[in-house]
């Protein structure tokens, strides 16, 4: 591999090809869940199957955009994974048998220096329209990716090299130990492939309108805020969807998705919370399942490097920590799960993992006042997340407790993203998900091109640990990172997070099978229906 000694060839499950990647392989094993007995990488020959058919339907509690459709300039987020998921595929990818588990690549290579990756592509995979899937179109899916970390592959990329039909070298300037990270949910869509001679002819407009991939779905139809739809792919690499069709309709009531699924509408009905949650409970026609989500809320104070904004003093973003009792949110709004402080995952060997604050609104309230707020302050405006709105307006209730009013701004999805990425919520305070699977990808994320601010200790410790290759002296850095955030209360972490979902009799057993990196059902390649 030019020249460069590899290291172990990750074409087993979800292992990953680097000589740091032992302990960290066992944890993202176990939190997978789901046992590997000796599959070792997926035959690229389809399993015979029955035809597919019947159609599944679903009301979801989340919108999507045209964008999302395209991997160029698909959403990162778990959200943004929903459709690419449906319709496309990636080299490699989070599934069942583990967290980087090779799809259109059937293995992959790493050099011992992490600067030269390669890729043995899977023979015989088919796009939807028929086209082959080669080496060139996963060049040209690489180039055109337009997505927030683009400025950041593509200055670091030295070439990638087409070596053959069905093999592909990346050459990196540096060392790039975390490359497959940027694959997982909630990093990037870097990963995905499309077809080079396809869009070429319809153009990026016209893919929006007609995408076409190499997953388990073809595109049938999508309208925005409305529905989306898709047929199931028979030439599929993997295998044939046992279910022919699948519909999701966008269904931002929760009491209108229960009564759906109650009267046979929908097979399944997203987000079922409080009242509604304890009700679906009770009735003995339907079932809840209660997947859970990598995202642990932070809310991110954009103007704390102002110093005219209140935010700037520690003290004030150390009492907003302590006004918010994290169990009781967690309790309504999150049933099962449990306050945080620490923006990582739990067994995440490089996450430092810290106490969440206590509810101590009497200390909050000292520290406003020795900041020179002993009558409160006005905090700007706050952006929850719409899907979680009484979530984000509890919290908002704590803080006028101790004096610290907000003003809500409510907002679609794919506008809080837009707004969010795009720099708009500058000076204000919002409800960032912290997503990616590694504490790596989720400061990649935080620290990235969409970033509000960083102090500049913290800044240089992580250009260093990017830059680094040496797991010791990365591991130092990390934890030297997370302990500066922390003694700076830079983010607050809030709770762990849910979903829980009303399922009628049809859907057969327990979908959510990528958990809890993906907190929709997947794969849907997987999921079958009752007769």
């Amino acid at each position: 591999m030019g020249g460069s000694k590899n290291v172990e060839a990750a074409s087993k499950g979800g292992g990953r090809g680097t000589a740091m990647g032992t302990k960290r392989n066992k944890w993202f094993l176990r939190v997978i869940v789901l046992p590997i007995l000796g599959m070792v990488y997926f035959n690229s020959s389809i399993i015979s199957a029955a035809p597919p058919e019947g159609v599944l339907k679903q009301a979801i509690h989340w919108s999507v955009s045209a964008d999302w459709l395209d991997p160029s300039s698909g959403h990162p987020g778990t959200l943004g994974w929903f459709p690419l998921q449906l319709f496309h595929d990636a080299l490699v990818k989070s599934m069942p048998e583990g967290l980087y588990t090779p799809c259109l690549a059937e293995s992959y290579s790493i050099s011992q220096d992490s600067k030269v990756y390669e890729f043995k592509l899977r023979k015989g995979v088919k796009f939807h329209n028929g086209d082959p899937m080669t080496a060139e179109d996963v060049v040209f899916s690489f180039w055109r990716y337009k997505g927030r970390q683009a400025k950041f592959f593509h200055g670091n990329t030295e070439r990638v090299e087409v070596v053959n039909p069905l093999l592909v070298r990346f050459h990196f300037k540096n060392p790039f130990p975390d490359f497959l990270d940027y694959f997982l949910p909630g990093a990037t869509t870097i990963g995905f492939i499309v077809p080079k001679k396809y869009v070429e002819k319809v153009g990026d407009a016209g893919f929006k309108q007609r995408p076409v991939g190499a997953g388990p779905y073809k595109f049938v139809e999508f309208v925005a805020g409305v529905k989306i739809v898709g047929e199931a792919f028979e030439d599929y690499w993997k295998r044939v969807p046992p279910i022919k069709r699948m519909e999701f309709y966008y269904i931002p009531d929760q009491t209108t998705r229960v009564a759906m699924v109650r009267r046979g509408e929908v097979d399944i009905a997203t987000q079922i919370k409080d009242v509604a949650y304890e009700d679906v409970k009770k009735d003995p026609k339907l079932r809840v399942l209660t997947p859970l989500s990598p995202v642990r809320f932070l809310i991110y104070m954009a103007s704390q490097w102002d110093p005219k904004s209140p935010w700037s003093d520690v003290r004030v973003r150390q009492a907003a920590s302590l006004a918010i009792d994290r169990a009781m949110l967690a309790e309504i709004h999150m049933p099962g799960c449990k306050p945080v402080g620490t923006i990582g995952l739990e067994g995440d060997p490089l996450t430092v993992q810290f106490p969440a604050d206590p509810y101590d609104p009497e200390r909050a309230k000292k520290l406003l006042a020795e900041a020179g707020y002993p009558k409160g302050l006005h905090g700007g405006k706050f952006y929850p997340q719409i899907t979680y709105w009484g979530y984000g307006e509890q919290v908002a209730t704590y803080w006028k407790a101790i004096g610290i009013t907000v003003e809500m701004v409510q907002m679609e999805a794919p506008t809080w993203f837009a707004h969010r990425d795009g720099g708009k919520m500058k000076g204000d305070i919002f409800m960032d998900p912290s997503v990616p699977p590694t504490i790596g990808g989720r400061l990649a994320y935080l620290f990235g091109p969409t970033s509000y601010g960083n102090y500049p200790e913290i800044q240089g410790l992580w250009e260093q640990y990017q830059k680094e290759s040496r797991p010791n002296v990365r591991k130092d850095s990390i934890t030297r990172i997370q302990k500066l955030i922390h003694e700076k209360t830079m983010w607050i972490p809030l709770t762990e997070v849910n979903s829980p979902a009303a399922f009628g009799p049809r859907p057969k057993g327990n979908p959510y099978r990528i958990q809890p990196f993906l907190w929709f059902t997947s794969p849907f390649e997987d999921m079958e229906l009752g007769k």
